[in-house]
């Protein structure tokens, strides 16, 4: 199936959830018992009595929260790629006059601006017939990182359990095909030579921010968020012509990309050897951890249920987890080859600059939330049959099945949210190619 049509699938669904009692929503319901005004997008929703019967409790309440999170994530993902358009579009001060034509509706708006951010590239670099920037320019891309929250994900999986007895410490989710990062109380080491994400102290290379303690500087060879002064491993002159340090930094370094370097303070990216934890403090890393570990994120696999819980629960549990997934956005580089450097415009260096700032944002709806959200509402709508059997039997109640309504809502402004924002940001991507 195309990946811009894999959002159509939950809208059957959102047609058939309309069926029980109400079709019209709270504000046309004369019986004011029979509103729903609990169910709110991206609230959490875990103390919420829904005024189901305990049974179903744990399964309606996860199929609401997943609901709201989706939806929650997918206003997000709309409204940034909306303003990464409308920033790109109006670099320098153009396109001042279009604010008044700006449509209201989100997806209407997202399709506006970046129609315009469109067009603004297409004339500032002079594309033509098909061609791409990168005829132009020189574009290094590291790909945005998403971290699935096993506290989350854990949590609502003892919920599902009428029982009582999943345990989420005892047997917590396992993350397949990615890296488990753990919150380690002693060390945490690499294993066969690789590097593993650290946020401690690193007995190596570090790669990323160091921070200086104990009014120790660090060596720094990128941006130093303190103060810069000359000096270092590498003999360095201090502050560069273009604002970034290269000697020592008294505060937080953030280096170059590529740019390793002994961190006598705190870590905060990816270490060659050791990450260690300081003063009794915990480290946060993805390698082999030399005491007590309790999992935090599934970095690039996919959570897995160790409970026995109902496959449907267990299904929104994981949606709500992964809709609130962390993500760092890509890192861009872009720069004019040496080639088109002397023909390049006024115009072009405007919308470059913009495009370093607002780009990301861009490429990580359309490379990461989008691609994956599609799935994920399609899992979460599919379990609605399971709650509209409950609606059947009458275990939902007057209230729970008026709050079916919200519910439905909230999947359908999710599904299209989230397609307008992918098909707009890809309008912007595609010309990356």
């Amino acid at each position: 199936m195309n990946k811009r049509n894999r959002f159509i699938g939950p809208i059957a669904f959102v047609a058939a959830l309309a069926i029980p009692v109400l079709t019209n929503g709270c504000s046309d319901d004369p019986t004011a018992s029979l509103c729903c005004t609990d169910f709110k997008v991206g609230a959490d929703l875990s103390q919420v009595d829904f005024g189901v019967e305990a049974d179903i409790k744990g399964q309606y309440v996860a199929f609401a929260q997943a609901s709201a999170d989706l939806a929650g994530t997918a206003q997000g993902m709309i409204d940034d790629v909306s303003g990464a358009c409308k920033a790109i579009a109006q670099a320098g001060g153009a396109n001042a006059d279009k604010d008044d034509g700006e449509p209201g509706s989100p997806k209407a708006r997202v399709e506006y601006w970046c129609n315009l951010a469109s067009a603004r590239i297409d004339a500032a670099f002079n594309l033509q017939g098909g061609a791409k920037l990168n005829a132009m320019l020189d574009i290094n891309i590291t790909p945005a990182e998403c971290k699935a929250s096993f506290k989350a994900e854990a949590k609502c999986q003892a919920s599902c359990d009428v029982s009582g007895k999943c345990d989420a410490k005892a047997t917590p989710p396992t993350c397949e095909g990615g890296k488990l990062e753990v919150s380690c109380s002693g060390s945490c080491e690499a294993e066969a030579g690789a590097s593993i994400s650290c946020e401690g102290g690193c007995t190596g290379q570090c790669e990323g921010s160091c921070s200086a303690e104990g009014g120790v500087a660090v060596n720094c060879e990128g941006q130093c968020d303190g103060t810069c002064e000359a000096g270092g491993s590498a003999g360095g002159t201090g502050v560069q012509a273009d604002g970034s340090c290269n000697g020592t930094c008294k505060g937080t370094c953030t280096a170059k990309a590529g740019v390793k370097a002994q961190c006598s303070g705190t870590c905060k990216g990816s270490c060659d050897a050791k990450c260690e934890a300081k003063a009794g403090a915990t480290v946060k890393c993805d390698g082999k951890c030399t005491g007590t570990a309790e999992p935090l994120s599934c970095k690039g696999g996919e959570l897995k249920a160790k409970c026995e819980v109902d496959a449907n629960c267990s299904a929104n549990c994981k949606g709500s987890a992964e809709a609130k997934a962390e993500c760092t956005p890509p890192k861009v580089d872009i720069q004019f080859k040496a080639s088109a450097q002397a023909s390049a415009t006024a115009e072009a260096s405007l919308v470059l600059d913009a495009l370093r700032v607002h780009l990301p944002n861009i490429l990580l709806v359309f490379e990461a939330r989008g691609k994956a959200f599609a799935d994920l509402v399609v899992k979460v709508s599919g379990s609605g049959s399971a709650t509209l059997k409950g609606s059947a039997s009458g275990k939902l109640g007057v209230k729970g099945t008026a709050c079916l309504i919200p519910i439905a809502n909230a999947i359908a402004a999710a599904t299209e949210n989230a397609s307008a924002s992918f098909q707009a940001s890809g309008q912007i991507a595609g010309k990356l190619q």
